[in-house]
């Protein structure tokens, strides 16, 4: 079951003439005017382009977001150059790669305080707190949503203090506090009702269900987890309905309402897969896999296994070239920020050298200037080098994060084909033992028939020929049978090819012998053994003592273990 845990603000767009016009990879911003507020807005819109594409278009939302940043930077515009910095850090943290989200948001955090900007900086605390809790940080994540609680209660924000007790809330959900988690939750419940805040009432009421659900207490999450959806139905949120009608069919799952559960999980792949939410559609494969599995039904359990096997396997495949791409593209972005700078003190330098050569008249005083700014060159340029060394460092470092990340996803799908291979031999198992059953009660059947023609023979009630005839095609029916080909066949693919194996090592054993140490191996009893081979249990005596001399084996429970551990 795949469940959002921090909900990040999602701004509407501007309208078209705020924006400009948009072609490909540019966005060209109008000139038409030259106003503070006219570029205030113009920055504003492209900061709400990086949110509203953070989660489902990285690549363009990183576009737009370090677009802002760069404008903004141009025109010292430090309020949008720090919503700028926070839309990268909420891009970088959806993406996982969280060292750079906390970099990213901190930087914010300062920008915002210095300019008193409260309310931003409540936002930013609560996302820095998120980036936070994912990288296991969990004591700094708390400090960082109490710190936001404070500043939304300071401006006596309603929105903004139930958004955070609901993270509050699940962040206690998942440190495993119940009772914290459900304080905090319907604190943030009685505000959202008060506001009437349809998309934050469908939040919490699914944050509600899922402790329910923690708990065991399937009923109680389920009524939850309903209302949420007609929340999330009325204000048209169909990410979250997606989450949400998954999260319905799983309550149903845990309580053995399979075709409840079947009937809402297939609701939320068809949604998913028409908002082309690719994490919800592998969450949905999975759970259609043990809804089937737990219902018996292992062929379209291993289906749906198989599907979520090759969806993930292109989902991260797809999500690990563009963290590569978006992390090229920020390195390269520091390398020309580091260039600029660079060049601005370059520039500096030659004003200064300009000038002192224009003012010194005196050599002495020439010469000491131009020392001191060339021992000031030399230190920028080591500052510069050393920087860019570091920044090296970093994307090394990230190149390794994400060959571990694809090593752990190499291990779950070697996990995930163990279970499909133990899968199929269950299901061979199931065959084999079907077959001898199958042969065990045939031959029972031929076996009181022979006894009943015996019977007829001796009261001189048939023909001796014909009952030669009919004993002959018994016994045959003992010894030809097809299905023992087809029992062969099912036996050596459970039992790793068994007949073949102990055939090559010895070569003198027959094919009934053979037979004989695959029933053994199997642990039929000697009464239907018998009864399989179509001989008497004195018989078959004689048979397992012949077969111990042929394998150099003594006791009869020394032929079964040694036949079992072959």
């Amino acid at each position: 079951m795949f469940r959002s845990t921090l909900t990040l603000l999602l701004f509407l767009v501007c309208s078209a003439s705020a924006l400009g016009q948009i072609k490909s990879n540019n966005v060209l911003i109008p000139t038409s005017s030259n106003s503070a507020n006219t570029l205030s807005v113009q920055l504003r819109s492209l900061n709400e382009l990086g949110s509203f594409y953070a989660s489902s278009d990285p690549d363009s939302a990183f576009f737009y977001a370090k677009l802002a940043m760069d404008e903004a930077l141009s025109q010292a515009d430090d309020h949008n150059y720090a919503v700028a910095k926070r839309t990268m850090g909420e891009i970088f943290y959806l993406q996982g790669a969280y060292d750079n989200a906390i970099s990213y948001l901190t930087d914010a955090l300062k920008v915002f305080q210095e300019l008193n900007a409260t309310n931003e900086t409540a936002q930013t605390l609560l996302a820095l707190g998120a980036a936070y809790q994912f990288h296991d940080l969990w004591d700094k994540a708390l400090n960082e949503y109490h710190r936001s609680r404070k500043l939304f209660l300071l401006l006596n924000d309603s929105s903004g203090l139930a958004e955070t007790y609901g993270v509050i809330g699940h962040y206690y959900e998942k440190t495993a506090d119940s009772d914290s988690a459900f304080f905090y939750q319907y604190k943030a419940l009685e505000l959202y009702e008060a506001l009437d805040d349809s998309r934050g009432l469908a939040i919490i009421h699914d944050n509600i269900g899922s402790i329910y659900e923690d708990l065991g207490q399937f009923e109680q999450a389920y009524d939850y987890f309903l209302q949420s959806a007609k929340y999330d139905s009325v204000c048209n949120n169909l990410p979250a309905l997606v989450n949400t009608l998954n999260n319905i069919g799983d309550t149903y799952r845990k309580r053995g309402i399979v075709e409840e559960s079947v009937v809402y999980t297939n609701k939320a792949l068809a949604l998913a897969d028409s908002l082309n939410l690719n994490y919800e559609i592998l969450s949905a494969y999975h759970d259609l896999a043990k809804v089937y599995r737990a219902d018996g039904q292992e062929s379209l359990a291993l289906m749906y296994y198989d599907s979520a096997y090759e969806f993930s396997q292109n989902l991260f495949n797809s999500q690990i070239a563009g963290q590569i791409a978006n992390f090229q593209t920020l390195y390269e972005t520091q390398e020309k920020e580091q260039a600029i700078v660079q060049l601005e003190a370059e520039q500096r330098i030659g004003r200064q050298t300009r000038n002192t050569v224009i003012v010194g008249s005196l050599g002495l005083i020439f010469f000491v200037t131009l020392v001191a700014i060339q021992e000031r060159k030399r230190r920028t340029n080591a500052t510069e080098a050393f920087k860019a060394q570091k920044a090296l460092s970093d994307a090394k470092i990230e190149n390794i994060e994400l060959e571990q990340k694809a090593l752990q996803t190499q291990l779950e799908n070697k996990k995930l084909k163990e279970e499909q291979f133990y899968l199929e031999l269950e299901a061979r198992s199931q065959d084999l033992t079907t077959k001898t059953l199958h042969i065990i009660q045939k031959n029972r059947l031929l076996k009181d028939l022979r006894e009943q023609i015996s019977v007829l023979d001796k009261e001189n009630k048939m023909k001796s020929d014909v009952v030669s005839k009919l004993s002959n095609s018994i016994d045959k029916g003992f010894q030809f049978d097809r299905e023992w080909e087809h029992f062969q066949d099912s036996f050596n693919q459970v039992h790793d090819d068994f007949s073949h194996r102990i055939k090559k090592e010895f070569a003198d054993l027959t094919e009934s012998e053979i037979r004989l140490c695959a029933l053994i191996r199997m642990g039929i009893s000697s009464k239907d053994i018998a009864t399989i081979l179509g001989i008497s249990t004195d018989s078959l005596r004689v048979s397992r003592y012949r077969l111990k001399k042929k394998l150099n084996t003594e006791a009869a429970n020394k032929l079964k273990e040694f036949l079992i551990n072959y």
